[in-house]
Parts: structure tokens; C-alpha cells; sequence
């Protein structure tokens, strides 16, 4: 005889525990408002783990016989309960500090014939990035590193600068994700662009005469696999790809080569001795356009941001709470170390929206009210 419940019944008798739920659940969040007022007037904190600790206890042993097999889950729905009445203590007591949203939207439009700044010599990567984003004519600053480019502008030497910023193979450049946050830059675009690395050397070399290797760190990392073949060679890191293939042409030592892009053969007259050995066949790098100004267009459907948290349990699970509640389609998460600090971090998250939109900005602001530091990094149009 089959005893199983029919679904419709157990799905009714759900919805009827929710009926009963859902008052108790809002007296609740508002007895949490009155918590928030309280600690406000006596300058408290949010978390009280002790007494967080003490209530999950004291749930548990409240089960008895059979019941107690469900302590893990009885745990985890009051700590759910706890951590979003956290959230709802933390926007009472509004610990954004009133992030002005204002400034980051009043800006909608590029700047016309702008300058702009890239690392490393002519045929490096990111002056290609640069001419797929602004076209062939755009006027082109070079400059010999990441940190300069940054520094130069910061000083208004150019609108904007290109950095890269993250690839498909070895992940984010994390340099150049701090030195966004040390000059106080925005994004207000990206592009992303296929690499595919060669091995370069002076007219006449064969791979059996190479011994020292030159390139950019990340082209080193991208072209692990292939280099794994000279084990006898010396691998040197330089500040860019198109640098290294202009220092090995100049040398015109048939014992040097370069990883670089098939572009710098022509430019530098050198011989291609291999070609796409990128361990990745989708091998991609993510380019950002940085200014000094944000830039939030209609278009826009892309939003960095970073922020750090109360160093309490739950806060980082709070603010990602907001991206479910709000519909958003989270893309990307990571974390950096705060300088000067042990153990602390910086978040940075990737998400679509446009701030334009009434909804996204509500997200974003609840967001920024989970947290101690925040700011927009940018909302701009994703990369194809």
C-alpha cells in the first residue's frame, strides 16, 4: 500500500506554517529596530557574539527525542534569522556615513579627442586594447609601468589611462587592482581582448640557442606549459611584453627571446620561432579605461565596487544578502589585503545594473549600508 503524502497536501500545509511565520517574523525585525535605537543611544555594536552564542545554545537544547537529528538545521535558521536582523540593525543605524551617489551620476558622457595613457612601448597589449576602445587616431601617451601611467594620471597628463586588469588564464592582476584604489581612480569602460603570445627572437635563432627568456610576468604565467621546454633557460620578467621584444631586437644576441604578440616581430624585426603558445586557447585579457571623473551612461550595465566590513560574523554574508534580494546577477568577488591592517581585507565585487535604474541604485545603497568603507568603482558597459 503506498503511504506517500500527496504532494498538494504537504505543499498547503507549507504554506500554511508560512502564514503563521510571517507575523511572528515581522514582530521580530521590529523589535530589532528597537535593539538598533538602543545600541545607538549607548554606542554599541551591532554583533554581540556572546549573546548570539548563548541564544543558538539555548535553541538547540530545547529539542528533544527525534528533533534533536535536526540541530544543525534549527542552528542555521536562527543564525539566518540573527544575521538578516543584523542587516536590518545596520541600516537603522545607516553605517554608510551617507555615500554621496550623486557625484558618481553626474557625469554621463566621454570626453571628445581624449588623450590616453598605456604601459610599455609601441605593440604592447594595452596600446592595442587602447586602439580597440577609442580607434587608431586616438592620441597615445606611453609610459614605462602601471605605477606611472597611474601617477601620470592623477597629475591630468591625459583623460584617460588603460590598465589591464584580469585574465581568463592566471586570474586578476592584483597590482594594478590596488593602484585603482590608491589613486582614487573609476572605471568608466572596459575591453577585452584575445592574447595570443609568441616566442620572438633576432633574425636566425633557433629555439636550441635560446637561454635567457624575456617578458612581462603575466606572459611568463600564461606561457607555462610551453616554457617548460627550456629547462635551462633563464626566465626574466620586465615591465611589459613589447619592451621585452624591443630589448631583445636591440641586443641582436640570437641566445635571447621575448614573449610577445605577433605584432612585435614586424615592429622590431624579429623572427617568430613559435607562435599561440598561451597554455589557454581562449587566452583573454580584461582591459579598464580609469579616470579621474565617473561616467555613468545609459547604456551602462556593468558595476565595480569596493568596500570593506565590521570585522563581525555574518557581515560579508549581509551584504551579498543584497544582490539576491534585489534580483542582481553578482559577477565576480575577490578580496585584497587592507594595508597597514592584519588580516583585514578589501572587498571587490562586479555586478549588472545600471545606477540609473531605481531599483539597482536601492541595492546598491543598502549595500553600501552594510558596510565601513565604500565607494563605486564604476558603473560602465561591459566588454564584449
Amino acid at each position: 500500500m503506498n503511504n506517500i503524502v500527496d504532494l498538494s497536501v504537504l505543499r498547503k500545509r507549507i504554506d500554511e506554517i508560512d502564514r503563521q511565520l510571517l507575523p511572528l517574523f515581522i514582530e521580530r525585525m521590529k523589535l530589532g529596530k528597537g535593539v538598533a535605537d538602543y545600541k545607538r543611544a549607548n554606542n554599541m555594536p551591532i554583533l554581540d557574539r556572546a549573546r548570539e552564542i548563548e541564544v543558538l545554545n539555548n535553541k538547540i537544547s530545547l529539542l528533544e527525542g527525534e528533533d534533536k537529528a535536526l540541530e544543525n538545521e534549527v542552528y542555521e535558521f536562527f543564525a539566518s534569522v540573527m544575521a538578516i536582523s543584523r542587516g536590518l540593525q545596520a541600516k537603522e543605524l545607516d553605517t554608510s556615513e551617507g555615500y554621496d551617489f550623486d557625484e558618481i551620476l553626474s557625469h554621463s558622457t566621454k570626453k571628445e579627442n581624449p588623450r590616453v595613457l598605456y604601459a610599455g612601448v609601441s605593440g604592447a597589449f594595452a596600446e592595442e586594447a587602447l586602439i580597440k576602445y577609442f580607434g587608431e587616431e586616438s592620441e597615445r601617451i606611453n609610459k614605462k609601468n602601471f605605477e606611472e601611467v597611474c601617477a601620470a594620471l592623477k597629475n591630468n597628463e591625459a583623460d584617460y589611462a588603460v590598465l589591464p586588469i584580469e585574465n581568463s588564464a592566471t586570474g586578476s592582476i592584483t597590482d594594478n587592482v590596488d593602484l585603482i584604489s590608491k589613486y582614487n581612480f573609476y572605471i568608466t569602460g572596459e575591453v577585452n581582448l584575445k592574447v595570443e603570445q609568441c616566442l620572438l627572437a633576432p633574425k636566425g635563432a633557433k629555439e636550441s640557442d635560446i637561454t635567457h627568456i624575456y617578458s612581462h610576468e603575466q606572459g611568463l604565467k600564461q606561457c607555462s606549459e610551453y616554457l617548460k621546454r627550456f629547462k635551462n633557460a633563464e626566465l626574466e620578467a620586465c615591465s611589459n611584453t613589447a619592451y621585452s621584444a624591443k630589448m631583445v631586437a636591440q641586443s641582436n644576441d640570437i641566445t635571447k627571446a621575448a614573449i610577445a604578440s605577433r605584432k612585435n616581430a614586424k615592429l622590431y624585426g624579429l623572427d617568430i620561432l613559435a607562435e599561440n603558445i598561451n597554455y589557454s586557447s581562449s587566452n583573454t585579457t580584461r582591459f579598464v579605461i580609469i579616470s579621474n571623473e565617473a561616467e555613468v551612461s545609459e547604456k551602462a550595465d556593468k558595476i565595480s565596487v569596493s568596500f570593506t566590513l565590521p570585522h563581525e560574523s555574518g557581515t560579508l554574508y549581509n551584504a551579498l544578502a543584497q544582490f539576491t534580494r534585489g534580483g542582481l546577477n553578482l559577477l565576480k568577488i575577490e578580496s585584497r589585503p587592507v594595508r597597514d591592517k592584519n588580516f583585514e581585507y578589501r572587498f571587490f565585487i562586479d555586478y549588472s545594473g545600471n545606477l540609473r535604474d531605481e531599483i539597482v541604485l536601492g541595492v546598491t545603497k543598502n549595500l553600501a549600508k552594510q558596510t565601513t568603507e565604500f565607494k563605486v568603482l564604476g558603473n560602465y558597459e561591459a566588454g564584449a
